[in-house]
């Protein structure tokens, strides 16, 4: 299958017709306590780096699969490991991310 979309024209974007393009972020300590509201999550890529996520984020997406999850960890001497089209700086923190279904963003809020 191929995927196409227009880079300069987002008018046409078909996943946004249902407004179910949901996303939840989370923040956990050291000891898995949830600490979402005290956080703020900052994510720097390189052009290369948007590149290889955004194509390997489109195939995930195809192959959706409710609970599926792909981890992402940072090198070290030993490992150096690309997932989802990038490698994490060592100074990074570990990443998981999960396939999950969404209702239209409107029952999300208030």
């Amino acid at each position: 299958m191929k995927f196409e979309f227009e880079l300069y024209d987002d008018s046409k974007d078909f996943f946004e017709d249902k407004a179910d393009n949901v996303a939840e972020i989370r923040v956990f300590n050291q000891d898995k306590i949830e600490v979402t509201k005290k956080s703020v999550v900052e994510i720097s890529l390189s052009k290369n780096a948007l590149i290889g996520l955004g194509t390997e984020l489109i195939r995930l997406a195809y192959n959706f699969k409710e609970g599926k999850h792909m981890h992402l960890e940072p090198v070290d001497d030993e490992q150096q490991i690309q997932r989802l089209g990038i490698f994490l700086k060592p100074n990074s923190c570990n990443v998981i991310i999960n396939c999950k279904d969404a209702e239209c963003i409107d029952k999300y809020i208030n």
